[in-house]
């Protein structure tokens, strides 16, 4: 325990990400939880209100499962980068004789303090959170009735979030610590070993899920081949009809395991994908140079990358469903005795992954406030060498901004993937390629990212310029 505290104390800045991360998704699973106690008061309050209460329950709960898997794989990351931040410290631990499974619970005790100031900060304030979440989505889906906020039920409903979150927070650190257990202090201590070890068995099971993704999104085009050629008259819209009701699901799913194909690669792709569209800039600049040699650098690291991993899926997610929709609706009208097909457009899916993104943002920014300390000694080692105050300042900028953008390109680059491959899909019926791209997305949602990742990763360097070069390298070797 007074480990644990002295730990807390001494890495607080380390720890302030965590805190942020578990706070966000304790507040949101909090006043989601408590959402949807209302909505159940109100399905059973009376028969005008209980046919638009079902209609609601389905788009609560699905925020609700969307922040526990968004929540589980944003806490476990930044984990990751505060052990990698503390890995000397755990190292010496383990040298002393502390066992895999000491660590472990000092560990879960740590988070487990952080989750009780996070939890008040969540009951603090879902009653309001829950009114304005309700008030949302009964404007949105054309409610006939408004769902006011009542406090029936919210001891329970409240306690419920909050055991979800916990529950969510502790599965993440013991993910996060199964991998640490089975290394050696001195493989914890070198940086490029540790990733090594780790990562490289991942890369081959990353691959499996991105040729099961690519079959499953590709399904039908053998059976719309087939149809297209066996018959000599006009094909039956009822067949194209069953084959779609038959895969179901199908792009979802394909989705899904792309996206399990992409966190499984982790930091390499930021990195190489980083290193590739800022090679493109047409840009001299000195201070430009400095921060896409940084970016690059600092992308590569497993952990670092793996923040902006799950932002990038999460763009994904949703730009995948999109284009997938998208581009089937547009075909579907093309086939001869089907019209009117429709699908989901943006704010309809917004409305089911708004809190999933915000959990990733929120990921990402905390991922940058841990990783603070080694861009620390980055921006002194450039004022030592002679750059300004105002140089510093656009360096940590771009910093986040390269890395941001990174991260919109690989959801656009995989948007624009299930969108090509839905498109091939109807080939055989249409023979032609109409493709949808949804633009209006990636503007909505793109252009703020990544302004609010250049403000986090510029003021999370501001305490750095203000400090004495000499002290923060004296303070990086321990001095």
């Amino acid at each position: 325990m007074t480990w644990a505290l002295r730990d807390l104390k001494a890495n607080r800045g380390i720890w302030a990400g965590v805190f942020i991360v578990l706070a966000v998704t304790q507040t949101l699973l909090c006043a989601m939880s408590v959402s949807m106690g209302v909505n159940s008061y109100y399905q059973g309050l009376s028969v005008k209100t209980r046919d638009p209460a079902k209609s609601l329950a389905s788009a609560l709960s699905l925020v609700f499962l969307t922040v526990i898997v968004l929540g589980c794989l944003v806490i476990k990351q930044t984990l990751q980068a505060s052990i990698r931040q503390r890995r000397q410290g755990l190292a010496l631990l383990s040298l002393l004789g502390a066992t895999p499974k000491q660590i472990l619970l000092l560990t879960l005790l740590q988070v487990i303090i952080l989750v009780l100031p996070a939890s008040l900060v969540a009951v603090a304030l879902s009653p309001a959170l829950a009114g304005r979440i309700l008030d949302w989505y009964s404007a949105g889906m054309g409610m006939p009735v408004r769902f006011a906020f009542t406090w029936r039920g919210f001891p329970r409903s409240a306690s419920t979030g909050l055991a979800v979150g916990l529950a969510t927070a502790v599965l993440a650190t013991i993910r996060t610590l199964r991998d640490l257990g089975k290394m050696t202090p001195v493989r914890v201590v070198r940086r490029a070993e540790e990733s090594e070890s780790i990562d490289r068995p991942r890369h081959g099971r990353g691959l499996v899920s991105l040729f099961l993704g690519l079959a499953l999104l590709l399904l039908p085009l053998p059976v719309f081949a087939y149809l297209s050629h066996s018959g000599s008259g006009p094909l039956d819209p009822k067949q194209v009809q069953a084959v779609i009701s038959a895969v179901g699901s199908g792009p979802l799913f394909a989705i899904l395991l792309l996206l399990i194909a992409l966190a499984r690669a982790g930091g390499p792709v930021i990195g190489r994908a980083t290193q590739l569209w800022t090679a493109l800039v047409p840009s001299s600049s000195a201070v430009w140079r400095i921060a896409r040699s940084q970016a690059v650098v600092r992308s590569r690291d497993t952990t670092f990358g793996s923040t902006v991993i799950a932002l990038t899926a999460c763009m994904f997610l949703v730009g995948g469903l999109l284009a997938a929709g998208g581009t089937s609706t547009v075909a579907m009208n093309k086939v001869p005795g089907i019209a009117n097909a429709t699908s989901g457009g943006t704010l309809e899916l917004l409305y089911g992954f708004w809190a999933a993104l915000l959990v990733a943002l929120v990921g990402v920014i905390a991922g940058f406030a841990i990783a603070a300390r080694d861009r620390d000694l980055d921006l002194a080692l450039l004022s030592i060498a002679g750059a300004k105050p105002q140089q510093l300042t656009a360096i940590s900028t771009l910093d986040g901004t390269i890395v941001m953008t990174t991260g919109i390109i690989i959801a656009a680059g995989g948007t624009g993937l299930i969108g090509l491959s839905t498109a091939m899909v109807y080939w055989p019926l249409i023979h032609s390629l109409s493709v949808v791209f949804p633009w209006q997305f990636f503007l909505i949602c793109g252009l703020p990212i990544i302004v609010v990742g250049s403000l986090a990763t510029m003021l999370t360097a501001r305490p750095a310029l203000r400090r004495s070069p000499i002290a923060i390298l004296q303070g990086a070797i321990g001095e």
